[in-house]
C-alpha cells in the first residue's frame, strides 16, 4: 500500500476545497485545509515508514479514517472559516495574511462610515432638522437619533488589554463572553458551568460613566462583531422562542412570557385548528410581530445591531463578521497579544446543518412581501455591514 505523498496532496485538496466553497473563501480555506492535511499525511507516513504494511495496515486505515473525519469538519460549510484548523496552523494563515486582513477590516470600517455620512449622522440637530424641513428625510428621526447617540450598555472594557468589545447576542458574543471572562482570571469551573455566562461578564467589567467610557475610547483597540440580519433573527427565534419546553427549562419561562404568548395573542387567526395545541408562535407569527413594531420595543436579541454598537459614532479597529468569524477572532487576539492566552474557540456552535438548507425551511414559509418588510426594519444593519438580503427573497413562497 503506497500513501500519497503530502506535496501530492496538498494540490488536490486545495482544489477540491477552492471548489466546495468557491471564491475568495475557498481559496482561503483552500490554504488552510490543504496545509492541515498535509501534516496528517506527514504523521501517517512518519509512523509506516521502516513498517511491513501488512502489520501496519489497520493503523493507515485508522489514520486514514481520522483524515476523513477531520476534512468532514474541515469542509461542513456551516461553519466559521478554517474554524477547526488547529490554532497554530490558523496563527501562521492569519500572520501571513496580516495586510490583506487589516485591509479588509478597514473597509468594512470605511463602508459603515460612508453609510452614516450618507444619512447625516455626522450634522448637528439644528442642521438636520432645517434640512428635514426643506426636503424628505432618509431617515426617520427617531432612527437618525440612534445612529447618532453612543450606547455604552453593551460596551465592555479590559483595562489590562486596553480592549473595548461591544457585546451583540446572537452575533458571536458567548465565544468573546468566554474569552473576556478568561482574561479576567474567573475560576475555570464557574467558566465552565455555562450558567449566566453573559450576567456574570458584568461582576468583572462593571459599567463604567461615560466620561470614563470616553476617556478609555481614545486608544482601545475596539471590536465589533456583525452577522446577517436575517441569520441573527433566525437564530434568535430558534434559540429563545421556538420551543417553549426548552424556554421553561433554561429560562423560567422568560421569553414566552415577555414575548411569545403575546406574540401568539395577537398574529394567530382563531380559525388556524393546526395549531390549536401549540404554545409558540410560529417562524411566520414571529416576523410578522418583527415586522409591525417598533424596534426600539424589540429584546437584545432581534434588536437591531447599530441601535447596540453606534456604528457611526465608534470607529472599530475591526468590525468583524460570523462568515469569517475563526480569521477575524485570530487576528483580534494576534493584535492584542494574546496567543498564548486566547484560542480560537467556538462557544455554542450550532448543528452541523448547513445554514443556507435551514435558512430555506424558514424563509421559504414567508411571502416575497413579507421578507421585503423584513429586510426595511433591519435595512441599516445590512447598509452599514455590507450584507444582501435578496438570496432569502428568493426563497419565498410566493
Amino acid at each position: 500500500m503506497n500513501l500519497p505523498t503530502p506535496a501530492q496532496l496538498r494540490p488536490a485538496m486545495f482544489a477540491r476545497t477552492r471548489e466546495y466553497l468557491g471564491g475568495e473563501k475557498g481559496d482561503r480555506a483552500g490554504v488552510a485545509v490543504a496545509s492541515r492535511v498535509e501534516k496528517l499525511v506527514g504523521r501517517v507516513r512518519n509512523k509506516v515508514e521502516g513498517v511491513r504494511v501488512r502489520r501496519a495496515g489497520w493503523k493507515v486505515w485508522v489514520t486514514a479514517l481520522a483524515i476523513y473525519c477531520s476534512l468532514a469538519l474541515l469542509l461542513d460549510p456551516d461553519q466559521p472559516l478554517a474554524a477547526d484548523v488547529d490554532s497554530i496552523t490558523l496563527q501562521e494563515w492569519v500572520r501571513e495574511n496580516e495586510a490583506a486582513l487589516r485591509q479588509e477590516y478597514q473597509e468594512r470600517v470605511q463602508l459603515a462610515h460612508d453609510v452614516c455620512q450618507t444619512y447625516d449622522v455626522y450634522m448637528s440637530q439644528d442642521e438636520y432638522i432645517r434640512k428635514s424641513d426643506q426636503q424628505q428625510g432618509k431617515l426617520q428621526y427617531s432612527d437618525w437619533f440612534t445612529l447618532k447617540r453612543v450606547n455604552w450598555n453593551y460596551m465592555y472594557y479590559v483595562p489590562s488589554e486596553d480592549f473595548v468589545y461591544c457585546k451583540v447576542p446572537k452575533s458571536g458574543s458567548s465565544t468573546w463572553v468566554y474569552n473576556l471572562l478568561k482574561l479576567a482570571e474567573a475560576p475555570q469551573e464557574q467558566i465552565n458551568s455555562d450558567i449566566g455566562l453573559h450576567r456574570m461578564l458584568r461582576d468583572y467589567y462593571p459599567k463604567m460613566s461615560s466620561s470614563k467610557m470616553k476617556r478609555a475610547f481614545k486608544n482601545s483597540f475596539k471590536l465589533l462583531v456583525v452577522r446577517h440580519p436575517f441569520e441573527r433573527i433566525l437564530s434568535a427565534y430558534r434559540d429563545k422562542l421556538e420551543n417553549y419546553q426548552r424556554d421553561l427549562m433554561f429560562r423560567d419561562g422568560y421569553y414566552h412570557t415577555m414575548y411569545g404568548k403575546n406574540i401568539v395573542r395577537v398574529y394567530r387567526a382563531e380559525e388556524d385548528r393546526s395549531l390549536a395545541n401549540r404554545t409558540e408562535p410560529t417562524w411566520t407569527e414571529f416576523v410578522r410581530y418583527l415586522i409591525n413594531s417598533p424596534s426600539s420595543k424589540f429584546d437584545e436579541h432581534w434588536k437591531p445591531i447599530y441601535s447596540l454598537c453606534s456604528p457611526c459614532v465608534i470607529k472599530y479597529n475591526v468590525i468583524a463578521k460570523m462568515e469569517t468569524f475563526s480569521e477575524d477572532t485570530q487576528y483580534v487576539i494576534n493584535q492584542l497579544g494574546l496567543d498564548d492566552q486566547l484560542h480560537v474557540e467556538w462557544i455554542h456552535k450550532t448543528a452541523d446543518t448547513r445554514t443556507s438548507d435551514i435558512a430555506n425551511i424558514y424563509f421559504s414559509q414567508l411571502t416575497t412581501n413579507q421578507i421585503e418588510q423584513l429586510f426595511d426594519k433591519y435595512r441599516l444593519d445590512f447598509e452599514l455591514f455590507g450584507y444582501d438580503y435578496e438570496p432569502y427573497r428568493d426563497m419565498a413562497s410566493e
